[in-house]
C-alpha cells in the first residue's frame, strides 16, 4: 500500500505541473490526416511562390525513384541562385522538409551578414503524408542538388524536425541530476508517439532559480528518435557532406533573432513557423529559448480542405494536389469573392468556407501559445511576432494574424544587416522566397549550440575535418614520437652489440675449460655400460627353446599366439603374450580359457595375470612369470 501511494504521489506531482493553467496539447496525439483516396497524383509540377522555375535536367528527371517508394513522384522544380563562395568558418544551413529541401549560405562580413547562395528543391509528394526524407533515394537526390547548384562540400548544419522530434516546455521541481533525467523522460513520453526509452533526450533549464520558494523550474526538453538521427546522419555521409551540427529548429532561431533582430535581454519575441505539416511557436528572451510548442496544422491541411471543397459543393469537381496548391497560393481564402471561380463551377467562397477553419485554427493556436507563455512567465509580454515558412506567404494570412494577435506581426524578410553576394542576380527573387528559407538561414547563422544531436565521436571527427590544419597536429606528433623512439633505440644498438660479443667470448672460454669434463663424462658412460653387460652376462638366462616348445604343446588349435614380449623384472623374467582366436565359443569353454589354464598348470610359467579378452575383436593378452 505504501508503494502504491508513493507511485500515485509521483504521478500527481508530474501531472500537475501545469496546475492553474489552461491545458495545451502539442498536437502529437492526433492521428495523421489521410487525403481522400479519389485524389489523383499530380502529373505536372506545382508552381512555386516565385513563379516559373527552371526544371532539373532530363537525366535527373528520368532517374526517378522506383516503385519501392511510391510516395515520391517525378514532379520536381529547382530554385537556386548564387555562387556559394568559399569563406572561412562558413556553414550551409540545410532544412529538410516533408516535400522540399531548402539550403542557404550565410557568412559574417564587416557590416553584418552576407548571403552567398541559396537553393530550394521541391518534390511533389502528392499529399501522401510521407516526406521525401523517408525515401531511400534521398541521399542521391541531395548529392545531385549540391552538384547542380554548384555548392562546395563545406560544413552543413542540418535541421532536426518532424514527427520523430519534439521540443516542449516542461515544469519540474528542483531535483538531483539523475532524477531529473528520469522525470524528463517520463514527461516527454506523454508528448511523443515513438518509444521514449530508446530516444535521445536533452534538457536545458530556462531559469537558474524558481520564481518563488518551492516553485518549479521551467525546462526546455528535446527528445528525438534515435533511428531518425542515425538515418539523417547516414544520408549526409552518403551524400559526401560534413554534418557539423544536427539542431532542432527551436534552438536554431535564437542566434537569428539576436543578431538580425537585435533584441536585448529584457525583450521577448516569438517566431511562428508555419510548415507543411505542423506549426511551431518559439519564444525567445535575449539569447535564451523560453518557450516552444508545436501543433499539427499546416499547409498540407489547407490543401486537403481545398480538395475536399471540390468534392462537397455542387457538382463534384476533381481537384488534383498540384491544382489545390496553386489555388492556395493565388487565392485569398480569408476574403474570397463568391463571384470568382477557381475551377469549373466551384467558387472561391466555397473553397474558402472549407479552408478558413484551418487558417483560423493556426492563428488561434498561435494566440493560445502566446497567452500560455504570458501566464507561465508572470505577465511576460511578447513584443514582436515573426512569421516564416511557406504558410506565411498565403495571400491575406499576415493581415489576418495582425487582426487576431495583440503584438505586432510581420513576415521575416531581407533585413538591412543582410547583404547579397554579387553572384545573386535578382534582389526581388530572394525577397519572395526568404520566408521559406528562414529556417535554413537560422541554421546557417548558428554558432553556439546548446543542443546538438550529433554523437560525441562524430563531433570530434567533424571538428578535425572542418579545421584541416588540426589534422597536421597528430601527424607531426606521431612523426616526432616515432623519430624519438628510433633515436633512443638506435643509441642502444651499439652498446647491446658490445655486450653480446663479450658474452660470446666468455662462452667460448668456458667451453675450452669444460672440454676435459666432457671427456670424463663420456668415459663414465662407457664404464657404466660395461658394468651392465657384465651383470647381464652373469645372470641365469631362460631356456627359450624349452619355453617355446611348451607353448607349442599347450596352445589349442583354435588359438594363434601372435606375439611374446620379454619384460625384465627384479631378478625375474616376465613375458607378455598376445594372440587371437580363430573359433569363438562360450567363455567357459573357449580356447582362450583352456589355453590360460594350461599355462597356469605348466612347470615353465607361474603368476598368470592381467588377462584381457576382446570377444568382439577375437583378441586376448596376458602376462606371466617364467620359471627357470
Amino acid at each position: 500500500m505504501a508503494e502504491e501511494k508513493k507511485k500515485s504521489g509521483l504521478q500527481k506531482d508530474i501531472s500537475s505541473i501545469f496546475a492553474g493553467l489552461e491545458d495545451i496539447d502539442n498536437g502529437r496525439a492526433e492521428k495523421p490526416r489521410v487525403p481522400p483516396e479519389k485524389v489523383p497524383a499530380p502529373s505536372v509540377p506545382g508552381a512555386s511562390h516565385s513563379g516559373p522555375v527552371p526544371p532539373l535536367p532530363a537525366s535527373k528527371l528520368n532517374d526517378s525513384p522506383t516503385s519501392s517508394s511510391p510516395s515520391i513522384t517525378v514532379s520536381e522544380s529547382l530554385i537556386s541562385s548564387g555562387s556559394f563562395p568559399k569563406r572561412r568558418n562558413t556553414f550551409i544551413g540545410l532544412d529538410i522538409g516533408s516535400s522540399s529541401i531548402k539550403l542557404i549560405q550565410l557568412y559574417p562580413v564587416s557590416e553584418g551578414w552576407e548571403i552567398g547562395g541559396y537553393a530550394i528543391q521541391e518534390f511533389q509528394t502528392g499529399g501522401t503524408g510521407k516526406g521525401f526524407g523517408e525515401s531511400e533515394h534521398f541521399a542521391r537526390r541531395l548529392k545531385e542538388l549540391f552538384a547542380s547548384a554548384g555548392i562546395p562540400r563545406s560544413g552543413v548544419i542540418c535541421s532536426l524536425r518532424g514527427d520523430q522530434v519534439s521540443t516542449s516546455l516542461i515544469q519540474l521541481a528542483r531535483m538531483p541530476k539523475g532524477e531529473l533525467a528520469s522525470a524528463s523522460r517520463l514527461e516527454a513520453g506523454r508528448r511523443v508517439t515513438f518509444n521514449i526509452e530508446k530516444a535521445l533526450l536533452q534538457n536545458i533549464a530556462v531559469e537558474k532559480d524558481p520564481a518563488r520558494p518551492g516553485g518549479k523550474l521551467n525546462y526546455i526538453i528535446t527528445v528525438a528518435n534515435r533511428e531518425i538521427v542515425s538515418t539523417i546522419l547516414g544520408f549526409l555521409r552518403e551524400a559526401g557532406l560534413q554534418a557539423v551540427a544536427l539542431l532542432p529548429i527551436p534552438f536554431a532561431w535564437k542566434d537569428f533573432v539576436q543578431d538580425l533582430v537585435g533584441i536585448d535581454a529584457s525583450t521577448s519575441v516569438a517566431v511562428v513557423d508555419i510548415g507543411a505539416v505542423r506549426t511551431q511557436v518559439c519564444i525567445y528572451k535575449g539569447d535564451r529559448l523560453h518557450f516552444s510548442r508545436e501543433f499539427e496544422t499546416g499547409g498540407r491541411h489547407i490543401t486537403e480542405a481545398i480538395i475536399q471543397a471540390g468534392q462537397t459543393f455542387g457538382v463534384t469537381t476533381t481537384i488534383s494536389w498540384a491544382e489545390a496548391e496553386e489555388i492556395k497560393k493565388s487565392v485569398d481564402l480569408l476574403q474570397a469573392d463568391s463571384m470568382q471561380t477557381v475551377k469549373e463551377n466551384l467558387s472561391a467562397s466555397q473553397v474558402a468556407g472549407m479552408a478558413r477553419p484551418v487558417l483560423e485554427k493556426i492563428v488561434q493556436e498561435s494566440k493560445r501559445s502566446l497567452e500560455y507563455y504570458r501566464q507561465l512567465y508572470r505577465e511576460e509580454e511578447v513584443s514582436q511576432v515573426y512569421l516564416c515558412g511557406g504558410g506565411a506567404l498565403l495571400p491575406g494570412f499576415e493581415k489576418f494574424f495582425r487582426q487576431k494577435l495583440r503584438p505586432p506581426v510581420e513576415i521575416i524578410g531581407l533585413l538591412d544587416r543582410v547583404k547579397l553576394h554579387s553572384s545573386i542576380s535578382s534582389d526581388e527573387e530572394i525577397r519572395r522566397v526568404l520566408p521559406r528559407l528562414a529556417r535554413a538561414a537560422a541554421l546557417s547563422m548558428s554558432r553556439s549550440w546548446e543542443v546538438n544531436f550529433i554523437p560525441p565521436l562524430d563531433k570530434i571527427l567533424q571538428n578535425i575535418l572542418r579545421r584541416r590544419m588540426l589534422i597536421l597536429i597528430p601527424i607531426i606528433a606521431l612523426f616526432a614520437i616515432s623519430f624519438l623512439f628510433y633515436r633512443s633505440k638506435a643509441a642502444l644498438i651499439p652498446h647491446q652489440e658490445g655486450i653480446v660479443n663479450a658474452k660470446r667470448k666468455q662462452l667460448d672460454s668456458y667451453q675450452l675449460d669444460l672440454a676435459p669434463y666432457q671427456v670424463l663424462s663420456g668415459l663414465k658412460k662407457q664404464l657404466s655400460a660395461r658394468e651392465k653387460v657384465g651383470l647381464y652376462s652373469s645372470l641365469r638366462q631362460p631356456n627359450w627353446k624349452g619355453i617355446l616348445k611348451e607353448f607349442s604343446r599347450i596352445t589349442p588349435p583354435s588359438i594363434v599366439l601372435s606375439e611374446i614380449i620379454s619384460m625384465e623384472g627384479e631378478g625375474l623374467q616376465q613375458i607378455l603374450c598376445t594372440g587371437r582366436v580363430l573359433q569363438r565359443e562360450a567363455s567357459l569353454h573357449s580356447g582362450v580359457t583352456q589355453f590360460i589354464v594350461q599355462v597356469e598348470n605348466s612347470p615353465f610359467f607361474k603368476d598368470v595375470e592381467k588377462i584381457s579378452e576382446d570377444i568382439d575383436g577375437g583378441t586376448f593378452s596376458f602376462s606371466c612369470t617364467l620359471i627357470y
